[in-house]
């Protein structure tokens, strides 16, 4: 049976949903068209798409009745940002930053915050 450390799963989870947070508000400052930096690290691009629902009266009848009633669709664009070729470098920044963490005592964990703290 595998051990789970809890403490560790606590930190990953809300750094995940910070993450998260931080990934949602650039991916909408991009869409946004913002300006970006280290542009050699990755490709960026904003892909347009469509997506097709039914609106919310249809889709109650739609069990039933769609093809009786001829229910149209309704086309939805959207927008969503798209990463490839993500460098080794930053791979391997990930990768270690994840190995720190579960290899880490309190004190590793103290000094990386801090650090992580010192460079806002």
């Amino acid at each position: 049976m595998k051990n789970v450390n809890i403490k560790l799963f606590a930190i990953i989870y809300t750094l995940n949903k910070r993450l998260t947070k931080k990934l949602d508000e650039m991916k909408k400052a991009i869409i946004e068209g913002a300006n970006t930096t280290f542009k050699d690290y990755a490709n960026v691009k904003v892909v347009e798409c469509t997506r097709t629902s039914y609106d919310k009266e249809a889709q109650a009848k739609l069990d039933k009745f769609a093809e009786e009633n001829c229910i149209a669709k309704t086309v939805t664009h959207y927008k969503r940002v798209e990463i490839d070729n993500i460098s080794i470098e930053i791979e391997e920044k990930a990768d270690n930053i994840i190995q720190t963490l579960e290899n880490a005592n309190d004190k590793t964990i103290k000094r990386v915050a801090s650090k992580v703290a010192d460079k806002k």
